[in-house]
């Protein structure tokens, strides 16, 4: 009975996983409705299991549910991506300022992180380069040893990167070598003797246009809307 629940809970895991990378594909569109019955057809697992994923995704925030039209993919409006970059800094910050009081500096997954966001050029894909940046300041975050701030963070994060891949009109206009150079000086300065965090996660989020809600503004069902 047991192993039973266990093999279940691991269909389900693997099923949001796959449903996750479609979302950040772009394979399922914002405010496009997921069928149900073909979708689980195509996957092969059931109904039962297949609402089971949705709704975890639902959870944090990758997908909204409404009656008579079920789930789609949601469509950042400005005000919600302001709302997620100011509890993204929050989280970041607090995280920060607790790795540096416990004397803990960027480590061998922070470096390896950074790394790679070093070897990345104009012509990476913009998918690739966003995973990188939130592995890096997943990293970062996961220093201050809080399981609880890094799940906060990590499903905080799903909905940045949703907003990002969303808003590419703007991001396009950002050179590699300058986004590059914002993570190389955000961990410099936390490897340093005496970091002030204030400072240095503060010149991080101005420096830093994908930081900054920028995206052009259309109307959508009477609200507004991030146009790609």
């Amino acid at each position: 009975m047991i192993a039973g629940k266990l093999q279940t809970v691991s269909v389900v895991d693997a099923l949001q996983e796959h449903l996750r990378n479609y979302i950040f594909s772009g394979r399922i569109a914002a405010g496009e409705r997921i069928k149900e019955s073909p979708m689980a057809r195509e996957l092969e697992v059931s109904r039962h299991t297949l609402r089971a994923a949705l709704s975890r995704l639902e959870n944090v925030g990758l997908l909204e549910y409404r009656e008579n039209h079920g789930w789609s993919v949601p469509q950042f409006g400005q005000e919600e991506y302001a709302d997620i970059l100011l509890l993204r800094e929050s989280l970041e910050k607090t995280a920060y300022r607790v790795a540096v009081e416990k004397g803990v500096k960027p480590d061998a997954r922070v470096h390896d992180a950074l790394a790679r966001i070093r070897g990345m050029t104009q012509e990476t894909p913009w998918s690739e380069r966003i995973d990188a940046d939130a592995a890096l300041h997943q990293a970062l975050v996961d220093l201050a040893g809080s399981p609880r701030l890094s799940r906060a963070f990590s499903d905080m994060m799903d909905e940045f990167r949703l907003c990002r891949m969303q808003s590419l009109a703007w991001l396009e206009q950002l050179p590699v070598d300058r986004w590059i150079q914002f993570h190389v000086e955000l961990i410099e300065g936390l490897s340093s003797d005496d970091p002030d965090v204030e400072s240095i996660a503060g010149n991080h989020f101005v420096a830093d246009p994908w930081n900054a809600p920028r995206a052009n503004v259309s109307h959508d069902r009477g609200r507004e809307v991030v146009s790609q």
